[in-house]
């Protein structure tokens, strides 16, 4: 089983600490597992994208501020074929972030919501997509694109084929802790 990177698990550990919360507590306020927690921070395990995702926000920052310190490019996968890659990662506000995402056939990420005001928007680059809020989904194909506020909980959702996206995150003025 692969392991997080060591970018991954340094910022991990140094997010925790800067915001002086211990193991438990990021994990309670995170609802995940202690000993995932433990275990990611000690190297060990394959952290899924909704896990980090979910710890980014838990700790207010953006999901770039986990994968590594100025490096576009990082790749975060998973077993089941999908992959999110960091494309470029703006140091103005609003924060802008672009990744490339990759998902499997019927692979479905569910993200808890983001914090107040982010906004995402998804180009289709190959496949078709089902993306959205829970409560307003939009299907997009190669070619068409979708907006919509992401500090709800949101979905992206393979239909049949692997499909490929580019998404940019928009972080509005100070919402991220830098």
């Amino acid at each position: 089983m692969p392991s997080p990177s060591p970018a991954i698990v340094a910022n991990l550990r140094r997010l925790r600490e800067m915001r002086g919360y211990s193991l438990s507590a990021l994990a309670e306020r995170a609802a995940i597992s202690k000993s995932t927690l433990s275990q990611l921070e000690a190297g060990k395990g394959n952290p899924t994208i909704e896990t980090l995702w979910t710890l980014a926000n838990t700790l207010g920052v953006a999901f770039s501020e986990l994968l590594a310190e100025g490096e576009d490019g990082m790749t975060v996968s998973e077993p089941g074929g999908g992959n999110v890659q960091l494309m470029a990662r703006g140091q103005e506000s609003p924060r802008v972030e672009v990744y490339f995402m990759r998902l499997a056939p019927g692979e479905v990420k569910t993200s808890r919501a983001h914090p107040r005001g982010v906004r995402e928007h998804v180009m289709v680059v190959e496949g078709t997509l089902r993306v959205g809020a829970l409560h307003a989904l939009a299907v997009c194909r190669p070619g068409e694109g979708h907006e919509f506020a992401a500090d709800v909980e949101h979905r992206y959702e393979a239909l049949l084929d692997t499909t490929r996206l580019v998404v940019s995150i928009v972080y509005p003025h100070d919402e991220v802790a830098q």
